[in-house]
């Protein structure tokens, strides 16, 4: 049986004067915010609703957040200093590095010690992949969030540039069969990936896909390192399972219907060896557009843009249904 419907959610976006604390901030006001960008109300932990906390050694230092279904225990973190912390980074990056956030995730989580111990919720983690490039190379200062019931995605953009990086984590693609080797107890299987030190997202990041995996990608894994990464927790493990796009698609404005209605076209992803490991919950192939669009049904909100780019430039981009 397919798993739940997700009802995403667009909390909203904040701007922030450039720096690696205070993009943790907002992404946190974002985050305990009693309204969404509609002004509907927003009760954290229920609903699409997020519980997301923060860490403050002087300035602050990460952002955490754990979503309201949550059978496993699972949290997510975004880290980050301006200076040097050594912090423990998953392969296939090699290092460590300063002024840029980085994403993890955490399985049956216990007691929050710090972003940058071994374990930061004392077991269960999975170690960072980058999630943007370094403050000092793009100056990010705007962030931006959508949520779901078992998801979530961060967007940071320059917003005189409008290039973006992002993260994202939760149950995003739904396995379809609940074998052991396939899905955790719960059915689900458990996802987290950022853009990397190196590139920020790419306008045709459709076309980073298994078989071609390239730097730019959105919920897509490439190999090398400091690169944008992706993958899922093998179930009942913290193995990190590298996850890729099932194929490539060239969306264009031309993905329409004759009539000229969008279409949505469902995607999938596969491991290292091309077996399926789910497909999207809730999230679409659509035709270029601006990110942090609403898509309307008369006066009616029933989707989201998360696109490469916040400027007039309409490129690759997927929809929150």
């Amino acid at each position: 049986m397919p798993l739940s419907t997700l009802n995403w959610r667009y909390v909203g976006q904040a701007n922030f004067v450039s720096s690696i604390s205070n993009a943790h901030d907002a992404l946190y006001t974002l985050g305990t915010s009693a309204t969404y960008a509609d002004g509907s109300a927003r009760v954290p932990g229920t609903g699409s609703a997020w519980t997301w906390n923060r860490e403050v050694s002087g300035v602050t230092v990460a952002t955490y957040g754990a979503p309201p279904v949550n059978a496993l225990s699972m949290s997510y973190i975004l880290g980050g200093t301006s200076g040097a912390v050594a912090y423990p980074f998953l392969s296939p990056d090699l290092a460590t590095v300063a002024n840029a956030i980085v994403c993890g995730m955490n399985r049956a989580s216990g007691a929050y010690t710090s972003w940058a111990n071994a374990q930061p919720f004392t077991s269960g983690f999975s170690n960072y992949w980058r999630a943007t490039r370094v403050f000092a190379t793009v100056a990010y200062d705007n962030v931006a969030l959508w949520e779901s019931q078992e998801a979530c995605i961060v967007q940071w953009t320059r917003v005189a540039g409008g290039e973006t990086s992002y993260a994202a984590f939760g149950a995003l693609f739904d396995p379809l069969s609940t074998a052991a080797l396939d899905a955790e107890t719960d059915g689900r299987r458990y996802y987290f990936g950022g853009s990397g030190s190196t590139s920020n997202t790419s306008g045709t990041f459709w076309t980073n896909y298994f078989g071609a995996a390239g730097d730019g990608g959105f919920t897509t894994h490439a190999t090398s390192n400091q690169t944008a990464h992706f993958g899922t927790f093998a179930p009942g493990a913290t193995t990190v399972v590298p996850a890729f796009h099932a194929e490539a698609f060239a969306p264009n404005n031309a993905l329409l219907t004759p009539s000229g209605n969008i279409v949505r076209l469902p995607f999938a992803q596969l491991n290292a060896t091309g077996n399926f490991l789910g497909q999207g919950r809730q999230i679409y192939v659509v035709k270029d557009a601006i990110s942090r669009q609403a898509w309307l049904d008369g006066a009616t909100t029933v989707g989201y843009i998360v696109g490469s780019s916040t400027t007039g430039q309409a490129d690759a981009c997927l929809l929150l249904y």
